[in-house]
């Protein structure tokens, strides 16, 4: 079980798909009332992670230019291993490349505000007594 990362969670998504990076990005400022950075490539959140920025959790398609979301994931494990890396791809054979990058959670599309919300439990407003925690359905 993790504890709650930080009252000021900083939260970076990357998908170059507008629509659904908008989503996402909609979804968290309602959930956690904060600005999130949003990249359309994982070169570019690779830059702000390696800058002196803090980041805490990172959302990323798989499939994004530049550097793709399992390089990321890994680059960020080997680096800055506490920063939960969350993946999502609309191809459910990718979760085992997830799990190989070092991703905390593959999100498999579609998914719903439901999945965005119970992720934002999960990694930011839940402490460790609290019990009952789950993923949503379409994270493994």
């Amino acid at each position: 079980m993790r504890s709650t990362i930080a009252p000021n969670v900083q939260i970076a998504v990357v998908e170059d798909d507008q629509l659904v990076r908008d989503f996402v990005v909609d979804a968290l400022e309602f959930s956690i009332n904060r600005k999130i950075h949003t990249f359309d490539s994982g070169f570019a959140a690779w830059q702000l992670i390696r800058s002196a920025q803090p980041i805490h959790i990172v959302f990323a398609d798989i499939h994004v230019p530049d550097m793709d979301g399992l390089e990321l994931t890994a680059r960020i494990k080997m680096e800055r291993p506490e920063i939960v890396c969350i993946l999502t791809s609309g191809n459910a054979a990718d979760e085992a490349r997830a799990e190989e990058a070092g991703a905390d959670v593959f999100l498999l599309k579609p998914y719903g505000i439901s999945d965005l919300f119970a992720l934002v439990q999960t990694f930011v407003a839940d402490d460790n007594d609290r019990p009952g925690r789950s993923l949503p359905d379409s994270a493994r």
